[in-house]
Formats: C-alpha cells, structure tokens, sequence
C-alpha cells in the first residue's frame, strides 16, 4: 500500500530508524534535525515525485520501500524517466519474513506502470545486494560519481 500525507510523520520517525542501522556507529546523532527535514521533504515530495510503499502490522509502519521518480533529459532511444529506489526499511522484529520482497515488487510494478524506463539502488549491505539480484539488479559500471562538500 502506498503512504499518504497522514502517515508522513510515523515515515519521519522510521526514517531516523533506518539511519541509525545503515550509518551505525558513523551516524552523527542528530535525530531532531534528520526528523524535522525528512517531514518537511515528504510534505514537499511524497506521491508527487516519491512514492513509498509501506506494510503495516500492529497497527505501526514496520516496513518502507520508496521510490523516487527522476526525470532526466530524454536520449533518441528513451524518455530519460527514471526512478531511485530509496528508503528500503523494515523493523528489526519484522525481518526475514519476505515483507520487502513484497514492497520492492509493488515498486517495481509501480515503476513500469508508470513508464519509467530504468531503476537504480545503491546498497553495500550482503543482505540487501542479494534481495535485489533476485530482482534482476546488476551492477552498472557506468556511472561515475563525484561528493561535493
């Protein structure tokens, strides 16, 4: 199912969760400012240009899997739409109990329905890399990248 503005404040908070997990001892402990961000951003973005698809069990989010929609400037051979999966958490008393197998395929039907012509993920969890080869996920040994700080 798909989240709406009603459930953007539960999203902040789980947002601050999954932060934690994937940063863990490099996370900069900033909850109240990563909370207050990440609200304003969903307020501004979600089922607009980012949709998050969401399961939810004892009456709480437990899982999130969102997808970013990019639109980039169309090739002679594609439309440039794109989409980012993002946001890829589930509770820790939840795992293992194929609940992001199902979200991320809601995504990815999500994301041909609407015409997008290319996802991407980024991960360097083991647990994660094989959840999403199962998908058909290779790695792309195009793109470069650059941090700017």
């Amino acid at each position: 199912m798909l989240a709406d503005k009603e459930d953007i404040e539960e999203l902040s908070k789980l947002r601050i969760l999954q932060q934690k997990d994937d940063w863990q001892e490099e996370y900069p402990n900033k909850d109240e400012e990563l909370y207050v961000n990440t609200k304003k951003y969903l307020e501004e973005h979600l089922n607009n240009d980012i949709f998050v698809f969401i399961e939810r069990q004892d009456d709480k989010i437990v899982a999130t899997c969102g997808i970013q929609i990019i639109q980039y400037m169309p090739q002679c051979v594609e439309s440039g739409l794109e989409g980012y999966i993002c946001d890829v958490f589930t509770l820790k008393e939840y795992r293992r109990k194929g609940i992001q197998t199902r979200l991320i395929d809601e995504c990815l039907n999500f994301s041909k329905d609407r015409g997008l012509i290319k996802i991407r993920i980024s991960t360097d969890s083991e647990d994660g890399m094989s959840l999403y080869k199962k998908f058909g996920f290779e790695f792309d040994k195009l793109m470069m990248k650059k941090f700017l700080k």
